[in-house]
């Protein structure tokens, strides 16, 4: 429920145009398989296979982005809360102040707006702040604000200046996300690299289906051909997923 929420909120901002392009993507792949692979009306059934097979890949894509976007809109929301606590707020009304500031850095929208303003509504319902902080958390499925929760519940249990351990895990977490963005930073290079690699073998077959025909008619319209480019487009496709997963690098 909560991965859905940030989901619907991250659609929300990047548009419904946005999220329909993966399928005429998918649609546009499978055309140029068709007649590259098997220069056959019938190829287009492979579209069976590689539309779900290409919108799991821009799923994985999505869900990349949008872990980026959440854990740096989570880095600012937590210094904002760092910030209020520092000023002499109380938790609760760090809390509440962060969340009008958040609608200040992010105009266009937020990722974490729709959670945090429902937090900040059980909070004033009475409900417990590291109760509501800690489902709050658990709505985000960030690492990150899970521990920053079991912190928060820790300092309040035991009392005496929780502001100061909140403050202190909070700069060891901020330490973290900024590592983690810099490994995305240093990876975009290579990022960009894959893609251009992926695309290398049809641009390449589609050069010797404009330039020399002839050298590749026969593996077309016989099982053997249709057998051997099949096996093909899945070495292909395997390539792709292991390539990917070479750069996924976690932290």
């Amino acid at each position: 429920m909560g991965k859905s929420r940030q989901f619907d909120a991250y659609r929300k901002i990047i548009g419904k145009r946005q999220s329909i392009i993966p399928w005429i993507q998918g649609a546009g792949i499978t055309i140029a398989i068709a007649f590259l692979f098997y220069r056959s009306f019938f190829g287009i059934f492979s579209g069976i296979l590689i539309i779900p097979f290409w919108l799991k890949l821009k799923s994985e894509e999505y869900k990349t982005q949008l872990q980026g976007k959440m854990e740096a809109e989570f880095k600012e929301f937590m210094m904002l809360i760092v910030a209020g606590l520092q000023t002499g707020y109380s938790l609760e009304r760090a809390l509440r102040q962060s969340e009008e500031e958040l609608k200040k850095l992010y105009p266009q929208g937020s990722i974490l707006e729709s959670s945090v303003h429902i937090m900040n509504q059980k909070i004033a319902m009475n409900m417990q702040v590291e109760k509501a902080f800690d489902e709050f958390a658990k709505t985000t499925g960030l690492d990150e604000a899970v521990s920053l929760s079991e912190i928060i519940s820790f300092a309040k249990r035991c009392g005496g200046d929780y502001g100061r351990h909140i403050r202190e895990t909070a700069l060891k977490i901020e330490d973290n996300i900024a590592v983690k963005q810099e490994i995305q930073t240093i990876t975009t290079e290579k990022r960009l690299e894959l893609k251009v690699m992926c695309v290398m073998p049809m641009l390449i077959l589609t050069y010797i289906s404009l330039t020399s025909a002839g050298f590749i008619e026969p593996l077309y319209g016989n099982l053997l051909g249709i057998l051997l480019m099949s096996g093909c487009l899945v070495a292909y496709g395997f390539l792709i997923v292991l390539g990917r997963k070479i750069i996924d690098i976690k932290v």
